[in-house]
């Protein structure tokens, strides 16, 4: 009879649940699983600091639209993911956080890193466990995949003590799970389709606003086709861009209220608002005055009865359903009953001139000596296509950066303080990650001097496993978003702790093995940008921008700081 260990057993567990790669530290506790890694095709990628490891599942989930999977030891290793493991609570991602721990004999007795991590984590996960049986590690496993996806999406988080993994079992004594969940899309009845098809006919300015759910659920192909059937503006957010193409003439790009950009018009002067699979957040203004205004009536179509509660202050239609195979069936029904809509032909050409003003006068602003976001993102636009990931990260940079790109394909955008958590310094280990899982593709962050400093010490993640990304700090020598709000709460005179001043990113990156390259002029963006994309190596353009300069989402935030009681 032949013997398993639990290390190994778990690694065959993650296979067989079609897990090719973790993001993982090593540490005494998870040793006994990674010595059994190579044997099985189980790829590490081994990175510098746990937070990072945690950052990185979350980037694989969201491009490849799977459950990605961190491994960490425990004390201290599990303490350092607490941040990433909340952030991808509070953002909806689904990833698999596997905890080592000491053993059960040393637990309430001042053993070494004895602390209860299920109990600090568990309030911040969709499921969490410890496992104690070595021959249930498989069905762990298998109970963590479903949960992280089934639902409200989410993290879930297994611990599993270090003796429990080292412990050898005869292989006959494995519970194997059978992975054959099939998971049913539901779309809402006859009654609910036409209650939503009399209140988007008798609507004169309808507008649909597009969230997460359209994104995991691969919905894009229905989206697009209900927007074409019933001719109704379109605005998207956060993970839903590209799912109908920023170009399409029925699309007006980013519609959340953070950038404050031109969908503030289109927001507020809807008289029907359609949101499909979108939870209504700080970053859609809570769905309150300013933004939106009285009267307005709201289609919510979400597969979890969270995202509609948010919305309590406005005459809704609640669907509980599955966003694609509702757009899909109302389109059937229309098809079906001949309905005629109305044409939208004056309210579209309202969005399309409000739209030219507004980026009129901001491209007017880019023509000074000084470096202008606008010109960084528009270089850096020349030299990637559609197919190519942006990710965001900081305060202002991302602010500009959620502005000002556009985007024609799913899965091309992942905003580092994506969720109601919004922590920054993520942005390096998402953009690796997404790199991974598009080896083929130009990943390129754009992100401020302040959040790169977070995990900068993963270009050398990326240096040692040749992970060619380009970075593009906006370097405003500052805390900036922190700066301004000081600004404007307590007066210029009051600023304090928000200056980093002129530092060499890119020599770092260099020193590390990377290609590094300082711009301080505008003529200079383009050939960096060229250089960079161009060596084939980890790269880092730091861009001396104008520090004086807050993108209209950062202004706006503050205003309302300031406004607040």
């Amino acid at each position: 009879m032949s013997k398993i260990t639990g290390g190994e057993l778990l690694v065959l567990a993650l296979r067989k649940n079609n897990i090719k790669n973790v993001f993982g530290l090593v540490g005494n506790h998870v040793s006994p699983i990674f010595v059994h890694a190579q044997k099985h095709g189980l790829d590490i990628i081994d990175v510098r600091h746990e937070q990072a490891a945690i950052h990185m599942a979350d980037g694989w989930s969201q491009v490849t639209r799977n459950i990605g999977v961190a491994i960490v030891t425990g004390g201290p290793g599990f303490t350092n993911s607490i941040t990433g493991i909340v952030k991808a609570y509070m953002a909806n991602t689904p990833i698999l956080v596997i905890v080592g721990s000491t053993v059960p004999q040393q637990r309430d007795v001042g053993g070494l890193q004895d602390i209860d991590q299920i109990g600090m984590i568990r309030e911040y996960t969709k499921w969490s466990a410890s496992v104690f049986d070595t021959g249930r590690i498989p069905e762990y496993i298998s109970i963590a995949m479903k949960k992280a996806v089934s639902g409200l999406r989410g993290p879930v988080v297994l611990e599993i003590p270090i003796n429990i993994l080292k412990n050898s079992i005869d292989e006959e004594e494995v519970n194997w799970p059978e992975n054959n969940t099939i998971i049913s899309k539901s779309s809402p009845n006859r009654e609910t389709l036409d209650i939503i098809l009399n209140t988007i006919v008798d609507a004169e300015k309808p507008l649909i606003i597009a969230g997460d759910e359209i994104y995991y659920g691969h919905s894009e192909n229905e989206l697009v086709k209900f927007v074409e059937t019933t001719g109704i503006p379109i605005v998207t957010v956060n993970k839903a861009r590209g799912c109908i193409p920023d170009s399409h003439s029925l699309c007006f790009g980013n519609g959340r209220v953070l950038e404050a950009g031109p969908q503030l018009y289109a927001l507020h002067e809807a008289d029907v608002i359609i949101n499909v699979g979108l939870n209504i957040d700080y970053q859609m203004g809570l769905a309150k005055l300013p933004f939106f205004r009285a009267g307005q009536k709201f289609i919510n179509i979400c597969r979890d009865e969270y995202y509609n509660s948010r919305i309590t202050s406005k005459p809704a239609l609640t669907v509980i359903a599955e966003p694609g195979e509702t757009l899909s069936a109302l389109c059937t029904l229309i098809k079906e009953k001949n309905i005629v809509l109305k044409s939208y032909s004056s309210w579209i050409d309202k969005l399309k001139e409000n739209d030219a003003d507004y980026w009129e006068n901001i491209s007017s602003q880019a023509g000074n000596e000084r470096i202008h976001p606008i010109n960084i993102i528009r270089g850096i636009m020349e030299y990637i296509d559609d197919d190519d990931i942006v990710v965001l990260d900081g305060s202002n940079a991302m602010f500009w950066g959620s502005l000002l790109f556009s985007f024609n394909k799913p899965g091309r955008l992942i905003i580092g303080p994506d969720g109601t958590l919004g922590p920054m310094g993520c942005g390096i280990p998402l953009a690796l990650a997404a790199k991974l899982a598009n080896p083929d593709k130009k990943v390129i962050l754009y992100t401020g001097d302040g959040s790169f400093g977070f995990n900068a010490i993963e270009m050398d993640t990326a240096v040692r496993l040749n992970i060619p990304i380009t970075v593009i700090v906006h370097n405003d020598l500052a805390w900036g978003f922190c700066k301004s709000t000081q600004q404007v709460l307590y007066g210029e005179q009051n600023v304090s702790s928000c200056d980093l001043g002129i530092r060499p990113y890119e020599k770092m990156v260099e020193a590390l093995g990377g290609y590094g390259e300082f711009v301080g002029r505008n003529d200079r963006i383009i050939p960096a940008i060229k250089n960079a994309i161009d060596s084939g190596k980890p790269a880092c353009i730091n861009v001396l921008v104008d520090y004086d300069l807050f993108a209209p989402g950062a202004i706006m935030f503050n205003e309302s700081l300031k406004a607040m009681k």
